[in-house]
């Protein structure tokens, strides 16, 4: 019988084959350009070219209502190539299709702030804003909120201090890419000799290594003729560290239970210490933010960042905190000095304390006796695909609408696991398409995201261009034939399918609203709301 890692590769190789035979029928995301890695550079020309001919319309000064259409017009050809590269950055298992996003955001970017600086534009924008009367409430807004984008950008400066602004701008926009290139090229490992102290139900998760032993540890180990050792890497990225701070002993030994706290102090500290590169992107990040902030006249980043949220300013976001600290604060201790008992009875020490890394295994053992509630037992009612069809259960239930299965074209998907799903009203027809990406692999973003590839727009009287989503996960395909979830694992998923949902169902004129395209601090609540 062919073995689950053959049959993956398999399916590998043929969806490669069949990608490269039938390449023209289509392109990535059923995007024309992306037929090959190589087709973001004309994505990226011809972006570049219809923003340029709708700022040389803008410039002839049509009517308010024509200058935000087209100015949202200019956004989503952006904003079109700026979302396709970053899902592709993220999910690709092509290197040169992850290495030709990469430039095409770069240089995109880079085109973005020539545009964000462009009196023409500007000026065309504070004219509309002028004519609020002659504007929809949406266009109104928009207009609004184009000034304000323009305004964050400095064009109002003078053009020395602009400058400085554009260079600082690009310079964050690196350092944050940097900042996450660096997490996924090296998110921190620790390795545990011998093989055996590890419980069986986690090797999914970690690769086996090997190293060369002394002589004192064959005699005492009894490995004579093998000159090596076998064990295993715990490789500290946010799935696997997860895992690691719950692990429970499958013998109750004393030796084994201090071995394993002392394995998961390891995994907690590193898994929030690498990478070490990022000690100096922080540094140089903060000088770059503190710096562009003083130059908008503002007196910290936070000041700057947060004036178009709902929060407009670090003084009532702190409000809010403290508010909600005096109200979760008590019962918090509460729980804490449980747990913190329970782990003084559990090691026979009345003084020993509850360390960061202790947390999350002490109160699942503490459910697990107190409360007889087993993980795995939880997590045999969550299989992935009930997950799914239960999904699709709640949106009808609340919504009304059906979620149907939709063939990839050739060319149209980047990897053999990806599904792809259409969102039908029965009053309404079809309210947008989702592709599905769920599983985990080498390369891949490492936690759970909802992508817009397209925002919904009005782009006519009769006709709306409806939007396109990707829900990304990682969840382990290695528990067997049936992939299961954990509670928090199901959390995750309603809680990014709540995303996905924001983007689907809203109808907005303009792009630049659409989906969870809105205020930072309001883009979590439909997310929230459905997890």
């Amino acid at each position: 019988m062919m073995s689950s890692y053959l049959k993956r590769r398999t399916a590998r190789l043929v969806f490669l084959h069949i990608r490269r035979r039938y390449i023209a029928t289509t392109g990535l995301y059923g995007l024309n350009h992306l037929k090959e890695a190589k087709g973001f550079q004309s994505f990226v020309d011809e972006a570049i070219q219809r923003s340029g001919e709708l700022v040389n319309y803008i410039a002839t000064m049509p009517s308010s209502v024509e200058i935000i259409r087209t100015m949202d017009e200019i956004s989503d050809t952006v904003c079109a190539v700026i979302d396709s590269a970053e899902l592709c950055r993220h999910t690709h298992p092509d290197r040169e299709f992850i290495e030709e996003a990469t430039k095409a955001s770069m240089r995109i970017n880079e085109y973005l702030h020539i545009l964000n600086t462009s009196h023409t534009l500007y000026d065309a924008v504070k004219r509309a804003e002028k004519d609020s009367h002659l504007l929809s409430k949406e266009a109104r807004r928009a207009a609004c909120h184009l000034r304000i984008d323009f305004e964050k950008g400095g064009i109002h400066l003078s053009p020395e201090k602009l400058d400085r602004v554009n260079q600082l701008s690009i310079d964050i926009f690196q350092l944050c890419r940097k900042f996450n290139e660096n997490i996924s090229v090296d998110p921190g490992h620790v390795d545990i000799f011998p093989a055996s102290l590890i419980p069986r139900n986690l090797h999914y998760l970690i690769k086996p290594v090997h190293r060369s032993i002394t002589e004192n540890s064959r005699q005492s180990s009894g490995l004579w003729n093998n000159m090596k050792e076998k064990g295993f890497r715990i490789t500290t990225e946010p799935h696997t560290l997860f895992a690691v701070l719950q692990w429970t002993p499958s013998d109750e030994a004393i030796d084994l239970f201090s071995f394993l706290c002392e394995v998961r102090k390891l995994a907690y500290l590193k898994g929030n210490s690498a990478p070490l590169a990022n000690l100096e992107v922080v540094d140089e990040l903060i000088a770059a933010r503190h710096e562009l902030s003083q130059i908008m006249g503002c007196r910290s980043y936070s000041d700057f960042v947060v004036k178009q949220n709902m929060a407009s300013s670090p003084q009532v976001v702190m409000s809010f905190l403290q508010d909600m600290s005096n109200i979760v604060r008590p019962k918090a201790f509460e729980e804490f000095e449980k747990i913190r008992d329970f782990k003084r009875v559990k090691c026979s020490q009345s003084s020993v304390d509850l360390e960061p890394w202790d947390e999350a295994y002490y109160a699942a053992k503490m459910k697990s006796t107190l409360y007889n509630l087993d993980s795995l037992t939880v997590q045999s009612y969550f299989p992935l695909r009930q997950c799914i069809e239960g999904l699709k259960v709640m949106v009808k239930s609340l919504f009304g609408a059906t979620f149907c299965s939709v063939p990839l074209a050739a060319g149209e998907s980047w990897h053999p696991d990806v599904l792809k799903m259409c969102i039908h009203h029965p009053e309404e027809g079809d309210l947008g398409y989702i592709y599905l990406d769920l599983h985990s692999r080498k390369g891949k973003y490492p936690g759970c995201a909802n992508f817009t590839i397209k925002g919904g727009r009005r782009i006519s009287e009769t006709e709306y261009r409806l939007p396109v989503v990707a829900l990304v996960c990682n969840f382990s395909r290695s528990r067997g034939s049936s992939v299961n979830l954990s509670h928090h694992e199901v959390e995750t998923l309603f809680h990014e399918f709540g995303h996905a949902l924001h983007s689907l169902l809203s109808r907005t004129e303009y792009q630049h609203f659409s989906g969870t395209r809105v205020a930072l601090d309001f883009a979590e609540t439909p997310s929230n709301l459905f997890q």
